[in-house]
């Protein structure tokens, strides 16, 4: 039996300025990702010890897909972060919050008020990020050392660079295949979440036609692997009350009109 419904808050707002972000191509220019030649048929990122957490009723969505589903997946490949520990999305969501280009009013202490990811990936890339044991996602608890001792345990985990794989591209579907398939590790995404989204629960995480009309705001998650004709993608509203075990599969046709933002990074 699934959960009862919770209601979700979507916040993840669009990227200013992204005409001028570094792409695939200057990724592979400068070295910084793996080309590939033959993309295989599937490859599926997802581990064991990698569990789907839920944000609840909150609007930390950002934090979640940046800290949980792309640094932290890349930070224990590299040895730097053991499997059971988890990097702080409290950290990214609120700073990516505080800092970001909707900086008209105050806003971070508003649960509804969004970010975007690249507001979150700035963050990761200037700062880093620290763990969830020094600034728990559950808890109000502040960090009561100063701000160098901070900002000098949040560098153990900075991100190098981050690229824009969505980008004037007319094939992204086969760039995102090509960056996971080449080891290049996850993909943060934006979409704007529609109904077949928000039925996901209903049809096991398959999520087949976008229904554009149904649109009612944005939302951050990761893409972490695909098949032939599906995208795999990890959410952050648990494993048992949405998707398949909060997972689900885009077709591509789903994916070209939901996602409407896409990024890499490396460490």
């Amino acid at each position: 039996m699934r959960e009862r419904t919770i209601k979700r808050i979507l916040n993840c707002i669009p990227s200013k300025e992204t005409k001028n972000d570094w792409n695939f191509k200057d990724a592979i220019a400068a070295k910084f990702a793996k080309p590939i030649t033959a993309i295989p048929a599937s490859v599926d990122l997802r581990e064991n010890w990698w569990k789907i957490n839920d944000q609840g009723q909150t609007g930390s969505c950002v934090g979640w897909a940046t800290a949980d589903a792309l640094l932290r997946w890349h930070f224990v490949k590299k040895k730097q972060l053991g499997d059971k520990n988890l990097l702080s999305v409290r950290f990214i969501w609120m700073s990516a919050k505080e800092t970001d280009e909707f900086n008209e009013r105050p806003s971070t202490f508003i649960e509804v008020s969004g970010t975007s990811l690249k507001a979150a990936l700035d963050i990761a890339r200037k700062y880093g990020c620290v763990t969830d044991q020094i600034l728990p996602f559950d808890s109000n608890k502040s960090f009561m050392g100063d701000e160098n001792e901070f900002y000098a345990l949040a560098s153990r985990f900075r991100i190098r660079n981050y690229f824009n794989l969505g980008q004037n591209n007319v094939d992204k579907i086969r760039v995102w295949k090509e960056w996971i398939a080449a080891g290049n590790g996850p993909i943060l995404v934006r979409l704007d979440v529609d109904d077949t989204w928000q039925n996901a629960g209903v049809t096991n995480g398959n999520l087949d036609i976008y229904l554009e009309d149904t649109q009612q705001g944005g939302h951050a998650v990761a893409i972490v692997g695909y098949t032939v004709d599906r995208l795999i993608i990890r959410n952050s509203w648990g494993a048992t009350s949405w998707g398949d075990n909060g997972y689900a599969y885009a077709s591509i046709p789903y994916a070209q009109m939901a996602f409407t933002e896409a990024y890499g990074i490396t460490v």
